[in-house]
């Protein structure tokens, strides 16, 4: 129940990413009720585990003291709260290991479920874009609902060795990953494709390596087929959005118009100046959107730009508004994952590899969203990467054998 809490209710559930977090809570504290409490946590808590709580814990720390420095304590409050409930479920977690089988079944219904959302809002009712449940609008539900596509792919590889269910598990992944794919396109989102590059070199360096060349040449012309037929369906706008992508591009460089993507540009070039001026204790979380106004009152910025209250960029938001310390927790929060999970990604226990390649997809997915847009800037960001994180965190042995780190023992 706690897997598919925290998988379905972010994309499906008013506020479900608070919600997920609680209920996960509540089934961690019944479950923990039954374990021999804090010597559990001792016995199987190790300092990976110690060092994604830091981290975790650590994020909270920076907004609530970057909040207090600059007066916007009403502003980190959430952003806190969010991390501070994640670093529980580490507890729980850590202490009642989910089996899998509910961690993969919430991916699967969460895709199929924002498939559907998706279609029911495009075509029954005839919005441009799909979009989440408030706050979660059409970039959050179009890049959630393709992660949630990447991960129901990455357990496949669990699924085949699930032999009395074996191809009842591959339909069900397979349908969640094309629901994902579908309301991702439907979302209209941009920049949740850039991860789609990144993901087909995880799955190549896991799997393919070990395939024959002419399987590798079948895999390849299938991903290629799938975004040739995305892009050419006009109803998924995929066509629309990339070509409105390419002339944003064109119109920046020559500098008749800023546009979607050129505007993205002129705020990054922003943040770069004002970390430069405070690159210490940052702006605060209400002080960005004053000085990128200032900046554009001297001329220094594009007009308009002042209308954004965050830098479309993880990592330079957080240097921006909570200082050098909340960036560097940030990036952490992306190279520890990937030092824990990267390993696992030539294993040969397929439970333990497909937790893997969801480990190493999930931080990587979640690089590339952060390139176009501030997800750590919003709790539900925050809530959903720490608990999905968690949730695949734990599934990983932290001792290895001493032959090779990149296999674990069946």
């Amino acid at each position: 129940m706690q897997a598919i809490a925290i998988t379905t209710f972010p994309l499906l559930v008013p506020l479900g990413y608070w919600l997920g977090l609680v209920v996960t809570l509540i089934g961690g504290s019944l479950a923990w009720r039954k374990t021999p409490n804090w010597r559990c946590i001792e016995r199987t808590s190790g300092r990976d585990d110690h060092l994604l709580l830091v981290l975790i814990v650590g994020l909270g720390v920076v907004d609530i003291v970057i909040g207090v420095w600059h007066g916007s304590l009403k502003q980190a409050l959430p952003l806190a709260g969010a991390a501070w409930l994640a670093a529980l479920v580490v507890l729980m977690i850590g202490a009642v290991k989910p089996r899998p089988a509910g961690w993969w079944a919430g991916l699967a219904l969460s895709g199929l479920g924002a498939g559907g959302w998706a279609a029911w809002q495009k075509f029954g009712v005839g919005l441009t874009r799909a979009t989440g449940h408030p706050p979660l609008h059409s970039i959050f539900f179009g890049n959630f609902a393709l992660l949630s596509a990447l991960l129901c792919l990455a357990g496949l590889s669990w699924a085949w060795h699930q032999r009395k269910s074996r191809f009842g598990w591959l339909l069900l992944l397979l349908g969640g990953a094309a629901g994902g794919v579908m309301a991702s396109a439907l979302s209209g989102t941009r920049g949740g494709w850039l991860a789609l590059p990144l993901a087909v070199g995880v799955f190549y360096y896991s799997y393919a390596h070990q395939w024959q060349a002419a399987w590798r040449w079948l895999g390849i012309c299938c991903v290629v087929a799938v975004l040739v037929v995305a892009y050419v369906i006009p109803q998924s706008g995929v066509e629309r959005r990339v070509n409105k992508a390419v002339a944003d591009v064109h119109h920046y460089i020559e500098g008749t118009d800023v546009g979607s993507i050129g505007a993205r540009l002129e705020m990054y070039r922003g943040a770069l100046w004002l970390i430069g001026e405070h690159p210490f204790m940052g702006y605060g979380h209400e002080g960005y959107q004053p000085a990128m106004q200032r900046l554009e009152a001297e001329g220094v910025l594009s007009p308009k730009l002042g209308n954004y209250w965050h830098a479309h960029n993880d990592l330079l938001d957080a240097w921006v508004r909570r200082g050098l310390l909340g960036m560097l927790v940030v990036l952490g929060l992306y190279l520890v994952p990937l030092w824990h999970f990267f390993p696992g990604l030539r294993s040969e226990n397929p439970v333990h590899k497909s937790f893997s390649v969801a480990g190493v997809l999930l931080t990587v997915a979640f690089i590339s969203f952060g390139l176009s847009y501030s997800f750590f800037a919003y709790p539900a960001g925050i809530a959903v990467y720490a608990s999905w994180l968690v949730f695949l965190w734990v599934q990983i042995p932290e001792a290895l054998p001493q032959k090779s780190r990149y296999g674990y023992a069946n």
